[in-house]
């Protein structure tokens, strides 16, 4: 017959195993316990036995036989049930005691309780025995023999005590580690059903699912912590891939469309001159699409967390330097003024290529899109465990609505489709960010944008590394997208 679930699970078999074992233990402590206390008991019983020969001893010694005799009598008169005694004349006829004259034998010894005889002064209690063995010592004093012993009455009784209280013991232990087992399985029962109901759920497609967690901090709270942060990883990239689709499917259509209709321009083109600009715009929007295709594969590379293995520490102040003087002449040019505030000594841990990649897209993004004349400005300043990098203009900046969105591979605003670019420049840059470990975020400047990009600062450690980072650099080096 199958066991219900709870008696097989982990935790039930662990408690089980803990409380056969504290069981074992237990038998080991009570078996100890019986062994000890029995001879604890004879020891009692034998110095009884001692104090008693004393007595006679001494009463010999005092008074010769008459007082041996008289003090075996007091003895007699005031014993209890389980003591006896038995003084013997130097012929062997008995002259006192409460055991027949057959049950002396010198020193110590351990025999079967004989029956009382018909001249017996004092015969045992009436009743039945629990004990049928006789603890003696025998002595001879001047001729005369005197013996005292107890029966094993007590002994007996702290022995079947002591077995009660084994078995009982071991019983208990057994039922209270099954029922223990039981309770204790329950929960994680409970919350592995919730757990294993919650996965059904996430494979037949509701990605949106998470495991539930107690609030206990326990294993299975890490866990279902740990796959909950897996989970939502995995709905973030499934989305992007949907995103993605649609925004190629959506993006592209018009270059395409375009670059179809230029190679049909090839077929009426009438002199060379129109033949050569039909195909420089194919040309163009072709170098466009493949442009769009490569930005698209390097931002899932970077997703990969390939370019890990590239990391080292990077002075980003001297980097976003570079940045800044590549850019200045681009910004003037194209009627801006980038103001520059950068704090130095800022260290990061990343890869010097990566992060240039990113810096140049912001400033750049910010350079296109701000109207002339504006303001750009690129700040950087260094706090307790981060490094701060703003790119702030006073353009028209972005609503509220869509400062999440413009992360989104592809995605471009309305009055952003007129001027060059596809739409991956953030999307990188994001990517970028989260392969770092940092925080990109999209503010209102009051007016303007400012694009804030938060890195964690650079820890030494072991091994440290030097940065590694291009000497120098000019704008045309930066490929953004």
């Amino acid at each position: 017959m199958r066991l219900p679930d709870r008696f097989r699970t982990t935790s039930f078999r662990l408690s089980v195993g803990y409380g056969l074992l504290f069981g074992a233990s237990a038998l080991v402590i009570m078996g100890v316990t019986y062994v000890a206390a029995g001879a604890q008991m004879q020891g009692i019983v034998r110095s009884s036995i001692a104090e008693d020969m004393q007595l006679f001893v001494r009463a010999f010694r005092e008074g010769g036989a008459e007082t041996l005799a008289e003090e075996v009598g007091e003895r007699v008169d005031s014993a209890a049930p389980d003591r006896f005694f038995l003084l013997l004349a130097p012929d062997g006829s008995r002259i006192g005691g409460n055991l027949p004259a057959e049950a002396w034998k010198p020193g110590r010894s351990v025999s079967d309780l004989p029956e009382p005889g018909a001249d017996d002064a004092a015969p045992p209690a009436e009743g039945p025995r629990r004990g049928n063995r006789l603890y003696a010592d025998g002595v001879e004093l001047g001729g005369y023999r005197v013996m005292a012993a107890r029966r094993s009455d007590i002994l007996e009784e702290i022995h079947d005590i002591l077995f009660s209280a084994l078995l009982s013991g071991c019983v208990v232990t057994g039922l209270l580690a099954l029922v223990g087992g039981a309770i204790v399985g329950l929960g994680p029962t409970r919350r592995v059903d919730a757990i294993a109901a919650t996965t059904r759920g996430i494979v037949e497609g509701r990605l949106d699912l998470r495991l539930p967690v107690s609030g206990r901090g326990d294993e299975l709270d890490r866990l279902a912590a740990d796959i909950n942060n897996m989970l939502a990883r995995i709905e973030t990239l499934v989305e992007s891939l949907r995103q993605v689709s649609t925004d190629i499917a959506h993006d592209l259509r018009t270059p395409l469309a375009r670059l179809r209709q230029g190679l049909e321009g090839l077929g009426r083109a009438g002199d060379t001159a129109a033949l050569e600009r039909a195909a420089e715009g194919a040309l163009a929007e072709t170098d466009a699409i493949i442009a769009t295709f490569d930005a698209l594969l390097r931002i899932a590379q970077i997703d990969a967390g390939a370019r890990k293995a590239r990391f080292r520490c990077v002075d980003l102040s001297a980097l976003a330097e570079r940045v800044a003087d590549a850019y200045g002449e681009v910004a003037v040019d194209a009627g801006h003024r980038l103001d520059v505030a950068l704090e130095p000594g800022a260290r990061v841990f990343g890869d010097a290529d990566l992060l240039t990649q990113a810096l140049a897209n912001l400033v750049e993004n910010a350079i296109t899109h701000v109207p002339p004349p504006g303001t750009i400005r690129l700040s950087l300043v260094r706090q307790a465990e981060a490094v701060v990098i703003d790119v702030a203009d006073d353009g028209p900046g972005i609503p509220e609505g869509e400062r999440e969105k413009v992360f989104r591979r592809l995605y471009r605003l309305d009055r952003s489709r007129s001027t060059p670019g596809h739409g991956l420049g953030l999307a990188l840059v994001a990517s970028i960010a989260e392969l770092h470990g940092a925080r990109i975020r999209a503010e209102d400047a009051g007016p303007g944008l400012r694009m804030r990009l938060v890195l964690p600062a650079f820890v030494p450690g072991p091994k440290p590394q030097a940065p590694e980072v291009p000497p120098s650099a000019s704008a045309g080096d930066y490929q953004t997208v």
